[in-house]
């Protein structure tokens, strides 16, 4: 009940419902636009080679591009960055459409995925930076983001069953159009939000030094945390699909308890007051599920391996609500989206690298090499969180006392504040 009133207090804040409501519609995007672009790739090309490298190449282009579209966002405000790059999106996503309905050249189809990924809105970056500018205390900041992390949980299990049911009634190609569709009502709600007006009315305010992002080492190093963090997880889904494989069970039942652990997790740190600083907090979290994944490496049963997803996605949950609480602390206010992108980037480029160095992994080692690879990822950026932790705390080195430099001659030479109390024969002009 009192996590459930937290969550209620971080709601009452002017304008923050509807961008809540508005930025999960927008994050279905990351949970439709992979399936439905890899099944009509498969349509168009008929076969998986092609249909991969048209999902990659979305993925590619969205990582690289996130924080430039952030950078936008910042300068020239989040309504109009958000209107232009869902205009460039949907005419990226028509043009997809209309090369997959042709059966076009597979570079084409590329092209166009390509395209989209480019112009994907940084719907995510300014829905975080709005609640950075308007709710003031830590404990409701917590409590959105933690909230935001549950919906992106949901998004990955709604996301596929959307494109299911419409391939399942329509043509492949529907899936994109609805995709599409989705991404650009999202982000026309989220525009149109009065939170965002009052950012973006607001942003002329801010010094133009503010709002460059100096790469300072707080900022630099929770990067890399992220991006260390995202590659444990890409490697462990792989890991998780082999070793579904191996039980003879569904992976979808091992990624449900994955996702399942992550919304728990993210409601119950969102309503609760924990004590550690928010870098003990990201250690603990990074410790923990990369304990339990190394676990999870050595070959459990099908109940022990779904508990042990379930307490890995009940410790990332937090770690993601943590990392952006981080990431906004040490960025200014008029960078925020900026930082919020590059945040986003960090965890698509992280993830994409984990997922293939799990795949070399486990194609020519085993299953257990690659959950100690995600483990390993995942204990480090812990180590690396624990050691920032104790070096933060550790108490200034005491001044100690100078000695006074020595005369030529062996003599000590007077300080100025010896000379001034013993009465120095030091001339005034």
């Amino acid at each position: 009940m009192k996590a459930l009133a937290r969550y209620r207090s971080a709601l009452a804040f002017p304008g923050v419902p509807r961008v809540m409501a508005a930025a999960f519609l927008c994050r279905l995007l990351a949970g439709m636009v992979s399936l439905s672009l890899l099944l009509v790739a498969e349509e168009a090309t008929g076969g998986y080679a092609g249909a991969g490298s048209v999902a990659g190449a979305y993925a590619v282009a969205l990582a690289f591009t996130s924080p430039l579209w952030g950078r936008v966002a910042d300068r020239h405000g989040p309504r109009t960055t958000l209107a232009c790059a869902t205009s460039l999106q949907s005419v990226a996503f028509g043009l997809c459409v209309l090369a997959a309905a042709t059966h076009a050249w597979v570079p084409l189809l590329t092209a166009t995925a390509f395209l989209a990924g480019a112009c994907t809105p940084p719907t995510a970056a300014v829905s975080d930076a709005v609640f950075m500018a308007v709710v003031p205390d830590e404990d409701s900041r917590r409590a959105l983001f933690a909230m935001a992390g549950l919906l992106t949980e949901a998004v990955f299990v709604v996301g596929p069953l959307v494109v299911a049911g419409v391939v399942a009634l329509f043509p492949a190609v529907c899936a994109v159009a609805v995709t599409a569709t989705v991404s650009a009502a999202g982000t026309w709600w989220l525009r149109g939000a009065a939170a965002v007006r009052l950012v973006d009315r607001e942003r002329p305010c801010r010094s133009d030094t503010g709002s460059r992002m100096r790469w300072n080492g707080d900022r630099l190093h929770i990067m890399l945390v992220v991006a260390v963090a995202a590659f444990a997880i890409g490697a462990l889904q792989v890991s998780v699909v082999a070793r579904a494989g191996q039980l003879g069970v569904s992976a979808g039942v091992f990624l449900a308890a994955l996702a399942l652990g992550g919304v728990l997790g993210s409601f119950l740190y969102g309503g609760s007051r924990p004590r550690a600083s928010l870098p003990a907090q990201l250690a603990l979290a990074l410790a923990l599920y990369g304990l339990c994944i190394l676990a999870l490496g050595t070959g459990p049963g099908t109940a022990v391996s779904a508990v042990l997803l379930l307490l890995v996605g009940a410790a990332n949950g937090p770690a993601d609500a943590v990392e952006t609480l981080l990431v906004g602390e040490y960025t200014p206010p008029a960078a925020h989206a900026r930082a919020f992108s590059v945040l986003v980037a960090a965890n698509w480029v992280g993830f994409a690298a984990g997922s293939a160095a799990a795949g070399a992994v486990v194609e020519h080692l085993s299953v257990g090499a690659g959950c100690a690879t995600a483990a390993a990822a995942a204990l480090a950026a812990a180590v690396s969180m624990a050691v920032r932790v104790r070096s933060a705390a550790r108490p200034p080195a005491e001044a100690r006392p100078s000695r006074p430099p020595r005369a030529p001659g062996g003599r000590r030479r007077d300080t100025p504040g010896r000379s001034a109390a013993a009465g120095s024969r030091r001339p005034d002009a």
